[in-house]
């Protein structure tokens, strides 16, 4: 069924103030990444064009900054986990039970955001000894980005189940509006080029701080989470 008919059972079990927590936990985790990198002066990621010594350079002059935004990638990758659990939460209200969309949606959520958790433990080893080789700590600041921007089919998998139960939803009164389908159809489009920045990173605009591998994703990503949040709050005051 549809989930409009187990509605009342299904909204009866959630908690108001442990939704508003979730849902609130996604602005929180975009501002835990600006503020982190912040702390870098904004100038993560670097050009891969750098030299040995240059990279070893960077995580000298910022060996703080990088320390502060390792933590702060870790609470924004909890928090965005936070987040998925949120959207899952009123998926389950359209699917009326816990179907494989609303699993594959939260799933998706943490595959996700385990990648800016790992980019942040590499990012602190990186700066845990500047006095290394300076190859060494080039190869892990290589392996960071690889793993903080490749992993874009896993996300583009939650927005795909996003997409497929907000068009499903053919109540009279829908949780989600039908926007909120194109959004991720859109967002997930965006994200995609980070897998081709990973093979095609010679390419200046593919380069981990290029327009399509970074920059696009990137702001398609913050704008995600700002409308996403705007639709839950609607849905859950329903």
């Amino acid at each position: 069924m549809t989930g409009h008919g187990a509605l009342n059972a299904t909204t009866t079990d959630m908690d108001p103030f442990r939704q508003k927590l979730c849902i609130w936990a996604g602005p929180v985790s975009l501002a835990c990444f600006l503020i982190g990198m912040s702390f870098t002066g904004f100038a993560l990621p670097m050009s891969s064009e750098l030299r040995p010594e240059e990279v070893v350079a960077f995580y000298q002059q910022h060996r703080v900054g990088i320390r502060i935004a390792a933590i702060s990638s870790l609470f924004c990758s909890g928090f965005m986990m936070m987040f998925a659990a949120a959207i899952s939460a009123q998926m389950q209200r359209i699917e009326g039970r816990t179907t494989p969309w609303v699993l594959v949606q939260l799933m998706g959520g943490v595959m996700g955001n385990i990648p800016f958790a790992l980019t942040g433990i590499i990012w602190t080893v990186a700066a845990f000894r500047p006095d290394r080789s300076p190859e060494v700590t080039q190869a892990i600041n290589d392996l960071a980005w690889f793993v903080l921007e490749m992993p874009a089919p896993t996300a583009a998998i939650q927005f795909l189940a996003i997409i497929c139960v907000v068009l499903g939803d053919h109540s009279n009164d829908p949780v989600f509006p039908k926007w909120v389908a194109y959004l991720n159809i859109l967002v997930a489009l965006a994200f995609l080029p980070g897998v081709a920045g990973g093979l095609l990173v010679d390419y200046k605009t593919m380069d981990w701080n290029g327009a399509i591998a970074y920059s696009l994703p990137g702001a398609a990503s913050a704008s995600w989470i700002l409308l996403m949040f705007v639709a839950l709050r609607r849905a859950a005051k329903r």
